[in-house]
């Protein structure tokens, strides 16, 4: 049996989804579990593995990897490795210096 070194936060919060593939698509999921590494998600949208996701959650936004989906009792259940996580205001002060330069 296969035990997990990382701890798994259990979640049941909305997340806004932008499919970075498929022309900017956004849906809304919600989170099942989260970990430092990876998450699971539900939506009602079959993902396509290896596809890269934006996802936005309250302040964070994160770019994700698609790991897995499969079908779940009606909706799909689908497996996501964290590639990067940033603060929408660490975003915006890099969009700033990118524009006027450092301060």
């Amino acid at each position: 049996m296969e035990q997990r070194s990382k701890i798994r936060i259990k979640l049941n919060d909305p997340v806004l989804i932008t499919a970075l593939k498929r022309d900017g698509a956004i849906f809304i999921a919600r989170f099942v579990d989260l970990s430092s590494e990876s998450m699971r998600i539900k939506l009602d949208v079959d993902l396509e593995v290896g596809s890269l996701l934006r996802l936005e959650l309250g302040d964070d936004l994160m770019m994700t990897e698609v790991s897995h989906c499969e079908p779940d009792a009606g909706e799909f259940r689908a497996g996501l490795f964290i590639l990067s996580c940033l603060q929408k205001s660490e975003l915006n002060r890099l969009r700033r210096e990118a524009v006027a330069g450092p301060a």
